[in-house]
């Protein structure tokens, strides 16, 4: 062996013995052109260097694409910058850097940054670095059954997409667990605007499991998931995702007429990881038959531009069943503007369960997309167009039903025709139980619309049947697709 050899495996040794280890980088992509690369400065680092290849894997310790030394130290950070990339969104840069610290040299192998956002003056969404093994959000390569390339009206995390017609965001459900990297669980009390009879509980085998490529949601009873009674001071603790200390988090029901929620279930959403603007959704699921659930298969507003209230910034309804008397379900799409009748249902489309195979959607996969432009939304089932709301047919500011006007109407004038809808949504996923104003017209439910009691009327109606009514109450999802437009 080489004298230099022998010298570089020494102060490899003397490098792996010394503890360090190398912070992994942090890396921004900005529009329309340009990247950085960097780590925090700390005593002791005198050269960082950074070798990377776009969309193509590194071979070991090859030089890549990029290959370079920085060894200036600027605002307290080691970076490297190139001005001219273009990096598009669902573009993988992999990467590998080294840093030499007190002499010896050190090295973060294997990186690899999805870029699903851009950072810098444009007001973007960013996510940070993330290293993977298999990359979350790749947007492929033009699909040839959609034709030539046609420019797309789709921002995917602000950023502009490639083509339409590109599929920017699937889950298939084929894992043992929920993606982390693609969806947020929640974790709380249900709250404003309809107050549904539930809690919203994370990692819970009881209410969302992944099995043979499906998803499945259902509730389960609070008594029996918590281990204690509906009487009884309930606080969820650091890991609730509402509002600290507020009764998103906390409720005592010595405190209040109501005892708390019966059941508990699962609501998980992409509000932290994949938001876009205009583009077409589709959802493969299996609706569940028993009475009283809503399932929630939506779009909703990342930013409450129009209101942070009842509903005002929009919510999409991709496509929703509801048990009617005669035990038939019928099926529901549309978008909600308000919280309250008559103006919340006025602009949903209504399909009468028959109870035939082909419309019983508790039975089997029905396949329910929305398609969402500049202009229109568009709702089918199957292929079949049964539900369209466009621009071109009046603004959903100028929405009056009995002579009631939305009280956000001025400022849902100062955006386009089809506002709310003309903002980044993003995917929610879950099941609620009952509440208020979803059931408003329902003269058959078992309680009374807002009475502080009324979760108690409910239970007390299910509760000697709730295991057949549990068994009938899973909502099945086998993927969900966006494509740009």
């Amino acid at each position: 062996m080489s004298h230099g050899l022998l010298c570089g495996f020494f102060l490899l040794l003397l490098a792996l013995a010394s503890g360090y280890t190398v912070p992994t980088a942090k890396i921004e992509v900005f529009y329309p052109k340009g990247f950085e690369v960097s780590i925090p400065h700390e005593e002791g680092v005198t050269l960082f260097a950074f070798h990377g290849k776009l969309n193509e894997e590194m071979e070991g310790l090859e030089a890549g694409t990029w290959a370079r030394d920085i060894v200036k130290m600027k605002n307290g950070r080691w970076t490297f910058r190139d001005r001219q990339a273009e990096l598009k969104p669902g573009d993988v840069l992999y990467y590998w850097t080294y840093v030499i610290y007190n002499g010896l040299g050190y090295r973060e192998d294997d990186g690899a940054y999805v870029v699903n956002a851009y950072n810098g003056s444009t007001p973007i969404s960013t996510t940070p670095a993330t290293r993977v093994t298999t990359p979350a959000y790749v947007v492929p390569d033009i699909d040839i059954r959609f034709g030539n390339c046609e420019t797309p009206k789709t921002l995917a995390n602000g950023a502009p997409v490639r083509c339409a017609n590109q599929q920017i965001f699937v889950d298939d459900f084929n894992g043992g667990r929920l993606d982390a990297s693609k969806w947020t669980l929640e974790h709380r009390f249900a709250g404003a605007p309809d107050y549904e009879f539930n809690i919203y509980v994370k990692n819970a085998p009881q209410t969302l499991s992944l099995q043979n490529g499906h998803v499945t949601v259902q509730p389960f009873a609070t008594k029996r998931f918590f281990k204690q009674k509906l009487e009884e001071k309930l606080d969820l603790g650091g890991e609730c995702t509402g509002e600290k200390h507020s009764a998103d988090c906390v409720r005592d029901p010595r405190r209040r007429r109501d005892k708390l929620p019966p059941l508990v279930s699962a609501q998980f959403s992409t509000k932290q990881s994949f938001a876009f603007k205009y583009g077409r959704v589709e959802v493969r699921a299996k609706m569940p038959r028993a009475k009283y659930l809503v399932p929630q298969l939506w779009l909703q507003p990342k930013d409450n531009v129009y209101g942070k209230e009842d509903y005002q910034s929009g919510q999409v309804r991709i496509g929703y069943a509801r048990q009617v008397p005669g035990g038939q379900l019928d099926l529901y799409t549309g978008v909600l503007l308000n919280a309250k009748e008559p103006l919340r249902s006025s602009k949903l489309c209504h399909k009468l369960g028959t109870g035939d195979s082909n419309d019983d959607w508790s039975d089997s996969f029905h396949n329910y997309t929305v398609e969402w432009t500049p202009r229109h939304l568009k709702w089918f089932v199957d292929g079949r167009e049964i539900c369209s709301k466009s621009s071109d047919t009046g603004a959903f500011s100028g929405t009056v039903v009995s002579d009631q006007r939305l009280p956000n109407v001025d400022e849902l004038e100062k955006g386009t025709g089809i506002a709310p809808f003309d903002q980044d949504f993003y995917l929610t996923i879950g099941l609620g139980v009952a509440g208020f104003n979803e059931f408003f017209y329902d003269r058959e439910k078992p309680w009374l619309e807002q009475d502080t009691i009324a979760m108690t009327q409910f239970w007390n109606t299910i509760k000697s049947r709730q295991d057949q009514w549990l068994d009938d109450a899973e909502l099945k999802i086998d993927y969900i697709k966006v494509y740009s437009v």
